[in-house]
């Protein structure tokens, strides 16, 4: 396939792409796994870098062609069918919202729309909720995460955005489920997210995705969220806390670690990128009332000095919360397909236009 990248994108974005698109659309699927990646595609299809709208349309019929939902690593949990697609309750599958988006947006996808509408209701209707009231990261979980936030209100205000009708109710509940989730992980003190909650109480660690993960929740809420809800000011705080500690948290090269703050863990790859787009977006929507160019850029520069020009990703943290919170420092011991999809919505937030 013609790759045709602006000035500026790192020239193993190009290679990403390329990569996926010689796929079979059926090998990615609906986990976040294969969702992410192709979110990452459909964004840089939208830019003229590439043309995924045949590949992402026969991933999507091939998806809702099958009798139940395609192989993925998470738990199990309930299925249900949006647009006929399987998925289970299990907030991995809640991200098929994303590229479900980009393809109803961009191509005006009818069964695209659906899913992400459909998608929302299960997540409304349906899911688990813990004994805190967030909506649980399975059916059996034992656990809260901040990664599950992201994978509830993103669907939630992207279903908003393209039904009208039940526009306030998703807007309602995913502000509860953000309010919800900051007011359990971020701690004031640090400006930092905890890395988990189990059995009644937090973790003891700073896992950088774990504030990463809430970082991009409350950009998700806000990117779509009116300007005169009265909601808005509070996330906008705590917005700029969580921002203000993770950068506080910098090491001189422009990385983070895999904790926060335990310098004594690794440089990581994907947190730092986590924290380069997010505060970027918000800084360039205004939502934030310090100057991060510096803390940005710095951080921007060692995420692509870890992308290399065949499209691999290294120095990239690829366990869980769990390993985590245990101290284990689980790096780069097996492909993962959401971490190029990671560089790939990084990169398009970053790269400016040709």
């Amino acid at each position: 396939p013609r790759i045709r990248l602006p000035a500026g994108a790192p020239p193993g974005v190009g290679a990403i792409l390329a990569a996926t698109l010689a796929r079979p659309p059926e090998s990615l699927n609906t986990d976040w796994f294969g969702t992410t990646l192709l979110q990452g595609l459909l964004r840089w299809s939208k830019r003229g870098a590439c043309d995924a709208r045949d590949y992402a349309e026969a991933w999507l019929a091939h998806q809702a062609a099958q009798e139940t939902v395609s192989r993925y690593q998470g738990p199990k949990s309930r299925l249900y069918r949006v647009a006929g697609v399987p998925i289970t309750t299990y907030a991995g599958h809640y991200g098929l919202a994303m590229p479900c988006y980009e393809m109803a947006v961009q191509f005006g996808d009818a069964r695209a729309k659906r899913v992400c509408v459909e998608l929302a209701g299960v997540i409304a209707g349906h899911a688990h909720r813990n004994p805190i009231g967030l909506i649980d990261h399975d059916d059996s979980s034992a656990f809260a995460i901040p990664d599950a936030c992201y994978f509830i209100v993103t669907p939630l205000m992207l279903a908003a955005e393209l039904d009208p009708a039940g526009r306030a109710a998703f807007h309602d509940l995913a502000a509860d489920q953000l309010r919800r989730y900051t007011d359990t992980f971020l701690v004031a003190e640090t400006g930092l997210a905890r890395t988990i909650w189990r059995n009644g109480a937090l973790g003891q660690t700073y896992w950088t995705r774990a504030s990463g993960w809430l970082l991009w929740a409350m950009t998700s809420v806000l990117r779509y969220l009116p300007e005169n809800d009265p909601r808005r000011p509070a996330f906008l705080r705590d917005l700029g806390r969580l921002a203000a500690g993770v950068r506080r948290r910098q090491d001189p090269g422009g990385g983070f670690h895999v904790l926060l703050d335990d310098p004594t863990t690794p440089l990581e790859t994907t947190g730092t990128a986590m924290f380069a787009t997010g505060v970027h977006e918000a800084a360039r929507r205004g939502w934030l009332r310090e100057d991060y160019g510096d803390a940005v850029a710095r951080a921007w520069q060692f995420v692509r000095g870890n992308i290399t020009a065949d499209g691999n990703i290294v120095h990239a943290f690829t366990g869980w919360a769990g390993p985590a919170e245990q101290r284990r420092m689980v790096m780069d011991h097996q492909k993962q397909e959401w971490v190029p999809g990671f560089i790939l919505r990084v990169a398009d937030e970053m790269t400016p236009e040709a």
